[in-house]
């Protein structure tokens, strides 16, 4: 295909960096040392400023979340003291640590000895003694928040105790859930699964819900706090609690941030692995075989495979896992020293970054083996990297831009990740172009001096391996410049090369030779034809499949006992979180008949949308308020009292006194209600779609009573603000990388129409990676949407590869060959061994986070696999074809 020089940067950049790679090969040490000292100096900052910033509802939720704001109103206006406290209400603003407790043979946990049982454990939270980081002794009554001049310690839960373990179940009649007492303040639902007689009293249970909330506003206190948590926790782990006939599950207001920690510690000791295994695989992979044949017998022979220690480079393999090491360390260091939030999710950019960097010493390092080896290290430095350091220039950048526009997903977790992985990969590119540079072209001077590469000593030639000893023919053979191995007989021995008229690497000769040409069999090319329609129909209906959210849930290890917490009181208590508060900033004067029935129809179309559960669930003052006042016996006349001033005001005043449910849901100033709160229950919310839907209900209610300036907020809400930007966000990624992408594409690859064939890789890849993660079980989260930008940048890594070297190709055909197969071949034999090693070396990179017990790291490795699998079928198998038949078509329209 005859270039169309369209691409205005492509030949001015590489000419430049032509110029630039052979002052760097004459002058390689200064180009090794000052990038080493630039790295040693940057990681002062991991060093020195090194600090991860957890918190799930800040790294998991929008930065915009609509929720943060209206949490903050019933934060900052009900809960933010210790004094104002009533059990049950501010669940999820305040310090807290939840028991859930069922009978170890999972039955009734209300009978006798389960009961004495319970009894005991809530006795041993409230006695045991902790010691605080400053050393001091403290116990549960230093920390509890009081209510009635006292520790709030689950009476109600005591009481029913008391009556199951005593055997007096007949002298109480205990319904559920709306039991009371004189013996207590108000009910409190602490019973899971419960199961009632023809009269409402309660029969069996199969679990019970104890809360400890604690203080965290007074001096000491919030460290003294998250001491009890922990250490109650890592009891109960320990099985140092008092349970034989009981289990217990717990989770603590750090439970999350714990779990976190966790993980990350699970993760880190994987990087040694990763690295040893990339090690390995990169060193490997850069040695050269030559065949040599030895007798067997007087009759026989037997070819056996040595390592040419002139052409392989070990220690290039060493180099690029080096300079990809030093690059996360510098871009990590910059970052930090920079004051850029480091978050858990950072912690698997390394594991990524690793075989970038490698894929791109891949590249540079095939390249410079297509190069003569009769010509000088600089000449050979010059057509090298005038091909590779142009590629990896459009990878890098455009490896880069795919995770800056990845940062633009409001989610702290996902922008944060972004922008380490982009740091990552331009410190990859300086280093390559300067570290990798200088130590190929020291290598080159041994290649050209027949030299051994690894430890410089002169090398035996091939042709006299027969007097070489058994520590020379495996440490210490090396082929001659550019000639031919001659084939030596006598009785001894007889020595051959394969590459005795043909110098190309193995792989070059096997993908031209053999993988190209079957690929371009007719048969071949329908089969995949038929593999990428296939492929589309499963992406298309995987798509349909997705589910999109994340479920904090996730975070908590599947072993662990909290997330057994979760999943229980997901079970036996269902209705624990799916309350939503109502807070009225400007209330109406409840005095005014008028503004009066305009509040109470906004609370009665709060009750009555498709996701209330209704009048019985709400909890409003008022209409206790009324009752309170019929109970005194004015009922008859409550409007009076209800539509003057004073009179209301007093009542009310006296109420809140007595009632202490309520005492805290209104704000007064000079006996006027100056804000207030209620609550309702919500139902129909068992998924992220309806709580999105339903969240978007209330707060439509709420923008139409904007007088009021009404305020709702729900624990389910923050799910809601994720669900709802998750989709939306992803396409727009996508969009925004395809239409960024293909002006890069423009401006270095010399075809306007390979900028439309990358859009279009990039957005396949894109679709079957989305497309076939349901079918891993992975849901649209903050972690996918990082490997779906992610797929970007290596949907782009890879066409630019085969692209570029379609385009740039010049060898010319041989005889009778098509030129359009011959330059289909050709560039097969370019590109795809490395593009086959950096998808083995992602595979390798990201292999040992499989064995990390982590919904979020199995997430990143399951994705990681579907990009890398569907990237290296595209570079290898769909892309070619579509380049091989544009230019048959190109070819056929230009006659």
């Amino acid at each position: 295909m005859t270039h169309w020089y369209w691409a205005p940067l492509e030949k001015p950049w590489s000419n430049l960096l032509a110029k630039y790679c052979i002052f760097v090969a004459r002058h390689p040490w200064p180009f090794i040392l000052l990038p080493t000292f630039l790295t040693i100096f940057l990681s002062t900052g991991i060093l020195l400023n090194f600090k991860i910033v957890r918190g799930v509802n800040y790294l998991y939720s929008p930065l915009d979340a609509k929720w943060k704001s209206e949490e903050a109103v019933l934060g900052e206006n009900w809960a933010n003291d210790d004094k104002h406290f009533y059990p049950g209400k501010d669940l999820m603003r305040r310090r807290g640590l939840y028991i859930i407790v069922k009978s170890s043979d999972g039955g009734d946990v209300l009978r006798r000895e389960q009961a004495l049982e319970f009894k005991e454990i809530m006795h041993w939270i409230e006695k045991s003694n902790m010691t605080s980081t400053t050393g001091e002794w403290f116990s549960y009554k230093d920390i509890c928040l009081h209510f009635q001049n006292d520790c709030f310690s689950n009476t109600h839960a005591k009481l029913l105790a008391d009556i199951f373990a005593n055997g007096h179940v007949k002298n109480f009649n205990v319904t559920f859930p709306s039991y009371r007492s004189r013996f207590t303040t108000e009910p409190i639902d602490v019973l899971g699964n419960v199961t009632v007689d023809e009269n409402g009293v309660v029969k069996t249970a199969s679990a019970w819900l104890i809360l400890y909330q604690l203080k965290q506003f007074e001096p000491n206190m919030a460290e003294w706090s998250r001491t009890f948590e922990k250490e109650v926790g890592r009891s109960i782990d320990e099985r140092r609690a008092p349970e034989r006939l009981l289990d217990l599950y717990y989770f603590h207001s750090a439970t999350f941030d714990l779990e976190l920690e966790k993980e990350n510690r699970r993760i880190t000791p994987k990087f040694s692995i990763t690295f040893t295994a990339l090690i390995i695989f990169s060193i490997l992979t850069t040695f050269t075989f030559k065949w040599v044949t030895f007798p067997a017998s007087e009759k026989n022979t037997r070819t056996w495979p040595i390592v040419d220690w002139v052409l392989s480079k070990p220690l290039i393999g060493i180099c690029g896992v080096v300079i990809t090491l030093m690059a996360i360390i510098s871009s990590t260091g910059l970052l930090l020293l920079l004051d850029v939030t480091f978050v858990d999710m950072c912690t698997v950019m390394p594991f990524l970054s690793l075989t970038i960097g490698i894929d791109d010493t891949f590249l540079m390092l095939a390249a410079w083996h297509e190069t003569p080896r009769s010509d000088s290290v600089e000449k050979r430095i010059e057509a090298s990297m005038r091909h590779a350091a142009v590629s990896i220039s459009i990878t890098s950048l455009t490896d880069a831009l795919a995770f800056l526009i990845g940062a633009i997903a409001p989610l702290p977790a996902v922008m944060y990740f972004c922008y380490y992985s982009s740091a990552a990969i331009v410190f990859i590119f300086v280093y390559c172009l300067t570290i990798f540079v200088a130590v190929l072209s020291l290598q080159g001077r041994r290649e050209n001096e027949c030299l051994n590469s690894v430890t410089g000593s002169t090398t035996v030639d091939f042709n006299e391996f027969g007097n070489a000893s058994g520590a020379e023919l495996l440490l210490n053979m090396g082929s001659q410049l550019e000639k031919p191995f001659r084939v030596q007989n006598n009785n001894d021995y007889t020595a051959y090369s394969k590459e005795t008229q043909d110098h190309r690497m193995w792989y070059q000769q096997f993908f031209e030779d053999v993988y190209a040409p079957f690929v371009a069999t007719p048969i071949c090319r329908f089969a995949a034809l038929a593999l990428y329609v296939a492929y589309v129909i499963f992406a298309y209906r995987g798509s349909k499949n997705l589910l999109i959210g994340f479920d904090l849930i996730n975070i908590v290890q599947e072993s662990s006992v909290s997330r057994k917490f979760l999943l229980t009181r997901q079970q036996l208590f269902p209705e624990d979180t799916k309350v939503m508060d109502i807070a009225v900033m400007k209330p109406p004067r409840m005095f005014d008949p008028v503004e009066r029935q305009q509040f109470l129809d906004l609370v009665q179309d709060f009750e009555n949308t498709w996701c209330s559960a209704g009048r019985n669930s709400t909890q409003f003052w008022y209409f206790t308020f009324e009752k309170y006042v019929a109970d005194l016996g004015f009922g008859n006349d409550f409007n009076k009292i209800a539509n003057n001033e004073t009179k209301f005001n007093k009542n009310l005043r006296s109420f809140l006194m007595t009632n202490e449910r309520f005492a805290y849901d209104v704000q007064t100033r000079n006996n006027s209600p100056t804000a207030f709160r209620l609550s309702t229950r919500l139902r129909r919310v068992d998924d992220d779609e309806s709580m999105s839907r339903c969240a978007a209900t209330m707060r439509s209610l709420s923008s139409f009573h904007a007088v009021f300036q009404v305020s709702t907020y729900s624990p389910i809400w923050h799910i809601a603000d994720e669900y709802d930007i998750m989709w939306p966000q992803t396409l727009q990624d996508i969009y925004i990388s395809i239409a960024v992408m293909i002006p890069v594409a423009l401006l270095f690859i010399p075809q306007p129409l390979c900028s439309l064939v990358i859009g279009a890789n990039i957005a396949s890849i894109a679709f079957g990676v989305i497309g076939f993660m349901s079918l891993l079980g992975v849901s649209l989260d903050a972690t996918s949407m990082i490997t779906v930008a992610m797929s970007v940048g290596f949907s782009v890594d890879f066409a630019a590869h085969v692209s570029y070297a379609y385009m740039t190709e010049n060898r010319s055909p041989k005889e009778g060959e098509c030129p359009t197969v011959a330059r289909f071949r050709y560039t097969l034999g370019t590109v795809a061994w490395p593009v086959t090693q950096a998808s083995i070396s992602v595979i390798l990179g990201v292999s040992s986070l499989y064995f990390v017990d982590s919904y979020v790291v199995q997430t990143c490795f399951r994705t990681v696999l579907l990009v890398i699998s569907f990237g290296t079928i595209h570079a290898l198998v769909f892309l070619p074809l579509l380049l091989l038949h544009c230019h048959k078509l190109y070819t056929y329209f230009k006659k």
